[in-house]
């Protein structure tokens, strides 16, 4: 089944919410990743892969994601929403 994917901006111009209709991880607590290189983490490892994303919050049902100042909103959500998909597939 497709992932439903909402997006929410919020008070940061550089951040938007990312919530979805499924577990995105188990812990309770959010956990925030800013190197794809030093994560085990292959949701936030192949978020923080994309274009423009510097940092990403997993929370239970939502992500945030971080983007560069120079990077557009349209790309960058449009590679996290593909790159979401892909991994809840």
């Amino acid at each position: 089944m497709a992932v439903d994917i909402t997006v929410q901006e919020t008070p940061n111009p550089h951040a938007r919410r990312f919530v979805l209709d499924r577990p995105v991880q188990e812990h309770s607590r959010g956990r925030f990743f800013t190197d794809a290189a030093s994560t085990e983490d292959t949701l936030a490892k192949r978020l923080l892969e994309l274009d423009g994303v510097e940092a990403a919050m997993l929370l239970p049902t939502s992500i945030t994601l971080n983007k560069a100042a120079d990077a557009s909103w349209e790309d960058v959500e449009s590679a996290a929403r593909a790159a979401l998909t892909d991994y809840f597939a």
